[in-house]
This record gives C-alpha cells, structure tokens and sequence, in this order.
C-alpha cells in the first residue's frame, strides 16, 4: 500500500501534521514531506495550512474521498486472500430494519453461533432507508430489510414472507365481521416515522383503500405502537412476527378489515461485488435457510 495514501488520511482526518505523526509513529517533518510528495504526485494543492489547523480544499476533499475507498479495498482485498485459506471467521457487519433486527435476527445469530463460533457479527439497526444508506456507505457488508431499497449499486433477494395485521386493543375494540371505512377513519392511527417499511407498507394500504384517518400518532418503535395499541390509544398496522406474545396473552387482538393480511417480504440487500469473505457467504445462506 502507497505510503503516501496512508500519511495523506492521517492528516486529512486529524487535522493535524503533529498528531498524524504520532500516530504514524513519524516525525513531523516526514510527514509534511510525505504530503508535499503527494500534492506534487497528484499536481494540486490538497491542504490549507495555517498556524491551528489543517483543512482540505474542494481538491483534498475528492482526493481524500478516493484514498479511503482505495484503502479499504485494499484491505478488503488482503482479507480475502486470507479467507482463502481458512475456515469461515471473521467479522461481519450486519444491518437489519427494526422488524427483523428486533424479532428475527437474535434467532439467526444463535444459528450462526452455533454452526460458527469463528465468525464475529456486529449489528447495526435501523429503519430500511438507514441500512440501505450505510450499505451503500460501506458502513455494513450485508443488510436484511423489509420491502425494498433500489440502487444499481445493490442487490436485492427475498429471503422469506412476512403477514401484516391491523391490531387494536383487546380492552377498547368491539368484535364485527368487518370494520368500515367510516369506522377506520375515526380511528387513531399509530405509525411509525419516515423511512421505515413497515410504515410504507403502512400508507399504501391507507391509500389503495381511500381511507384517511382523522387523527394519526407517530411513535419511533415497533415496542411503543404496541404499548400504544394495548392501552387503547389507537390502531396500527405490523407484522405479527412483532406482536405474537401480545396476542396469545389476549392483550391485542387482529382486526377484521379489507384486504388483511397484507403480505410483504423480507430482503437481504448486499453490494454488487465479485468476491466476498466466507464469513459473509455462510450468514448469507443461513439467512436464505430460514423458515
């Protein structure tokens, strides 16, 4: 790996060529060479330099861009030659949206425990829109998603169904065969913020039926809809993966309603790339496993 790269990211990050060299284990003075190097390699000035700091310009800022992405695969590159020769091990980053990181995802990684006690998973959750952001990033290897994400960048497969349910309190809501649209709009609606898919999942269904509720909560968690909906404060619409306890101890109850149970599936999205670490390929395939 280029040297200079590596001095070059150090100072674009610490901003700083005295703390950069200590953390390069360099002198000062190596350093600013190493930089002067590079902006004569490149044939631009990369730096602003004053007396408290250093700052990239619009031309250090693209350079920098480029030099993180040429490091990490670098170092991507490094590990698969090592992968090569052993057994699956590792770390992986996983992504998953909320349904699945909070419901299903503790079953998989007991399964990958298991069968891989080499391999080390780190896990990010989030709504669909933030680990279909940090993939693209490079912030995680693979992400697990309710509905989809498109990018050309990315790939997307189905792994599994998932059935959605209008719920409400088993206190609060009165048995019918089929509840009416009237009936549905004077109803509280609980649903979840911006970017989510159970919430997209949530609006189509509010749309394709003309229904437009007269009052809607939003909350930040599948948890808190569902200690909403058991109170009485109102409606809502998730998988029952979420909400399966709930209903066996009778404290919600499934609403009769049109076109219930919705069903929507369950992805697993990764970067479009050539070779990939065995630690990923395995978790891969225990995820496309599942039943």
């Amino acid at each position: 790996m280029d040297q200079h790269l590596i001095v070059f990211i150090e100072v674009a990050e610490r901003k700083n060529f005295t703390r950069a060299a200590e953390a390069l284990h360099m002198t000062q003075p190596a350093v600013s060479q190493y930089v002067s190097a590079f902006e004569k390699e490149i044939g631009a000035k990369l730096i602003e330099r004053t007396n408290k700091s250093v700052e990239l310009n619009k031309a250090g800022e693209m350079v920098y861009f480029y030099a993180k992405s040429i490091v990490k695969e670098y170092e991507q590159m490094k590990l698969l030659i090592s992968d090569m020769k052993s057994e699956p091990s590792g770390e992986i980053q996983i992504g998953a949206s909320y349904t699945i990181g909070e419901y299903l995802l503790p079953k998989l990684l007991a399964k990958l425990q298991e069968q891989y006690p080499s391999i080390t998973p780190y896990v990010t959750i989030g709504n669909t829109e933030d680990i279909g952001s940090k993939l693209l990033q490079r912030d995680i290897d693979i992400g697990l998603i309710e509905g989809e994400f498109l990018h050309n960048q990315i790939s997307l497969q189905t792994f599994a169904t998932d059935k959605m349910y209008l719920i409400g309190s088993s206190k609060e809501i009165k048995f019918k065969e089929k509840l009416t649209k009237n009936e549905l709009e004077n109803q509280t609606w609980i649903i979840r913020e911006e970017g989510s898919g159970t919430r997209r999942m949530l609006e189509d269904f509010l749309k394709f039926n003309e229904i437009h509720p007269k009052r809607v909560i939003t909350l930040g968690s599948t948890q808190t809809i569902k200690e909403g909906v058991e109170s009485g404060l109102g409606i809502s619409l998730l998988s029952q993966l979420t909400f399966q306890k709930e209903l066996e101890l009778h404290r919600i109850v499934k609403l009769p309603a049109p076109e219930i149970p919705i069903k929507r599936h369950f992805s697993i999205i990764k970067n479009d790339q050539v070779f990939q670490p065995k630690a990923l390929l395995v978790f891969q395939e225990l995820v496309k496993n599942y039943t």
